[in-house]
């Protein structure tokens, strides 16, 4: 049973979102409007924001007793302590079967988690997935790609994780998530190895975003960019933190292969 102290965190966790998930005009409820709104609304989309609440895992199993829980559209549990098993737990759960968006971000989970996340029989709605700042390797990302439950996927952030050149030849590879439209991958290792692969694979077609931010690379990345037909759709462009000289952003703007870029972020200037 959920402690009455538990009970009041969750309650006035809640967020009451006016139209889509993360829509920046939310309307933050009083904890009486948001359980009278919750009890009465079958179309509201709702925000539970339990980030650094010191979540352990019977927190977790208590929360998905909760009355409220089946009308959340967004959990956000970032820098929790309820672990890999934690995680488990919430991917087994009927009651969140209705979830959007779903953030596990400074969690110190593994690949496990992934796992669990995978082949959840309740999580096919699932559109944004953050898992940035944790410690998933190319066993997990292999678990993401091959799993039917997450095809759905359109935002996956990967940012701070052991992803390395062999964790973006999995993503380069033969995959489920055809579906992205953003994907982060900032200060995961790729290298220019990794890159390579990604602009050698067709499973970024739809992507408008990419992050590729403090991977290290340097004017060759640029040329690999350039000459990819990666990314047709591409929009943002994040090379922040790297070494892009003035010559190569003049030639990632002059590609043909690139045209449809809008916002290229680059900071460092050689």
């Amino acid at each position: 049973m959920m402690s009455p102290l538990f009970e009041s965190l969750v309650k006035n966790s809640l967020t009451v979102l006016a139209d889509e998930p993360d829509d920046s005009t939310a309307m933050v409820w009083s904890e009486a409007e948001a359980i009278a709104e919750m009890e009465n609304s079958e179309k509201a989309i709702y925000k539970l924001d339990l980030i650094d609440k010191e979540v352990l895992m019977e927190d977790v199993e208590d929360l998905l007793t909760y009355d409220g829980i089946r009308k959340v559209k967004e959990l956000w549990l970032d820098k929790n302590e309820f672990g890999d098993e934690g995680v488990g737990v919430l991917a087994n759960s009927p009651q969140l079967e209705k979830l959007l968006v779903l953030s596990l971000a400074y969690n110190k989970l593994t690949n496990y988690s992934v796992q669990s996340l995978a082949v959840s029989p309740f999580l096919s709605h699932l559109r944004k997935l953050f898992l940035q700042g944790n410690r998933i390797g190319p066993d997990g990302l292999k678990s993401l790609t091959e799993s039917t439950v997450l095809a759905n996927l359109q935002m996956l952030y990967l940012n701070l994780n052991p992803v390395g050149s062999a964790g973006a030849r999995i993503l380069a590879g033969e995959s489920q998530l055809q579906n992205l439209r953003e994907l982060y991958l900032q200060k995961t290792g790729l290298g220019l190895e990794g890159l390579r692969v990604l602009c050698e694979s067709d499973n970024f077609q739809n992507l408008t975003l990419l992050s590729l931010a403090g991977n290290g690379l340097e004017d060759s990345a640029v040329d690999l960019l350039c000459r990819s037909k990666a990314f047709p759709r591409l929009i943002t462009l994040d090379l922040y933190h790297n070494r892009i000289s003035d010559q190569a952003v003049d030639q990632l703007r002059a590609s043909p292969n690139l045209k449809s870029v809008r916002a290229l972020q680059v900071d460092w200037r050689g």
